[in-house]
């Protein structure tokens, strides 16, 4: 399987991103230097990912 950086900018869209399999993608989507659009029924949960992720690249920065 080729590196991480052959997705590094890509964009992903990512279904059920809130919670389980979906938010597990998702976060080693973006591991991999993807931009990820994720996408949940329920916007509290997907909201609250939004905001775990803010606070994640303001650490990494």
């Amino acid at each position: 399987m080729p590196g991480p950086g052959r997705w590094r900018g890509r964009v992903a869209l990512v279904t059920g991103a809130s919670a389980g399999i979906g938010a597990a993608v998702a976060v080693e989507l973006v591991r991999c230097g993807m931009k990820v659009v994720g996408c949940a029924r329920d916007v509290g949960r997907i909201q609250v990912c939004s905001e775990v992720k803010i606070q994640f690249l303001q650490r990494v920065t």
